[in-house]
């Protein structure tokens, strides 16, 4: 008897709550198994506002750092304890005059993302704070520093929430309104990568082997 109820635990399809329990935990799990690269592609190509066909380039990554140490104070106490780490990359333009810092921040589970993106977060834009900005010596992002940020935009999937900070290289400050077009192109269009990378659904999570159903 018990025989043959250990050979159906083992044969059985796995239920629908098993398999969103297991889709859940993969997606939660992928920004520490996914190589950096994936979640940065090298190349992010994307249409401007204008119908113009481009592509922004990755500067570099840095490593994972602490949610106060990447975020703006605002937004880390907003965030508080629901913050694990950000994951960050810097990107240029085609044109090599705009940049920007693109932070994934990962949160504890997909329901504190949700509450965030709902409240007066990352709606409201913060008030001109969010991710801060990675320069990379020796770059074409050399200057890219927080006071340079010009521009900010985000967006959330699951346990993810996308911070995008936006400027120019050489960390001139312009008007308010003088570059916004290519500043909201640059920073509207990258998140979406990340957020595929790591919560795409397309291959069934029992498939993997640290995924149990």
């Amino acid at each position: 008897m018990g025989g043959g109820g250990l050979d159906y635990e083992l044969t059985r399809q796995p239920t629908r709550a098993e398999l969103a329990a297991a889709s859940q935990a993969d997606i939660a799990s992928r920004w520490q198994r996914l190589p950096a690269g994936a979640i940065f592609p090298a190349r992010v190509p994307y249409v401007t506002s204008d119908g113009a066909r481009t592509t922004a380039t990755r500067v570099g990554i840095a490593p994972p750092a602490s949610c106060s140490a990447a975020l703006d104070p605002a937004v880390a106490a907003l965030l508080g304890r629901g913050c694990r780490t950000v994951l960050r990359a810097t990107y240029a333009d085609q044109s090599g005059t705009l940049v920007a810092t693109m932070g994934v921040v990962v949160m504890s589970d997909a329901a504190v993302t949700a509450r965030i993106e709902a409240g007066p977060g990352p709606a409201a834009g913060w008030s001109g704070t969010g991710v801060r900005a990675v320069a990379f010596p020796g770059t074409i992002a050399a200057a890219f520093t927080d006071p340079a940020r010009q521009l900010f935009a985000q967006q959330s999937a699951g346990p993810y929430l996308v911070l995008v900070a936006a400027g120019f290289a050489d960390g001139r400050v312009v008007p308010h309104g003088d570059a916004t077009g290519p500043l909201m192109d640059l920073a509207a269009n990258l998140p979406g990568f990340a957020v595929t990378a790591l919560t795409s659904t397309a291959r069934p999570p029992c498939a993997r082997k640290d995924i149990s159903c």
